[in-house]
């Protein structure tokens, strides 16, 4: 019997929709089969350029640094919501271009898997849009579970 892959570090992304939802029973049901640990990856995308009201400059630093703790406290309550406790779970956040940053977190902790959803774009918002799992597919060195 040839050898058969193991799963020993899985890797959840999530932007908190109700779609990104439906990879985390997948990746529940592969940790539990391999006792595998959970990587919850948020990406926080960039602020494209300071925004300038008729009443002056919003501080770009304020409003990242509020994004950002925003993020720890939802993806803190949302792996509550979603991930049972006896599951190995860590919590990663990271700033910067999503498709860049789970390629880094790939080979940062030796990702066997990767389980995200695709939104299912089709038509002109795929076009403008893309999608950062059909990026995924073809840049990551590892399986992908995309679920829809």
């Amino acid at each position: 019997m040839e050898n058969l892959p193991v799963y020993s570090n899985i890797l959840l992304t999530t932007d908190f929709s109700e779609l990104s939802v439906r990879a985390v029973s997948h990746a529940i049901a592969i940790s539990r089969r391999f006792n595998s640990k959970i990587y919850v990856l948020h990406v926080l995308e960039p602020i494209l350029s300071p925004v300038e009201y008729s009443w002056g400059s919003v501080q770009i630093d304020s409003i990242e640094n509020s994004r950002q703790e925003n993020t720890e406290k939802n993806l803190l309550i949302w792996c509550e919501d979603h991930i049972p406790e006896d599951i190995d779970t860590r919590i990663l956040i990271r700033n910067g271009i999503a498709v860049s940053e789970i390629i880094s977190v790939i080979e940062e902790y030796n990702v066997d898997l990767i389980c995200m959803a695709t939104h299912g774009h089709t038509g002109i918002s795929h076009v403008i849009f893309g999608s950062t799992t059909e990026q995924i597919l073809k840049k990551s060195t590892v399986p992908v579970l995309s679920v829809r």
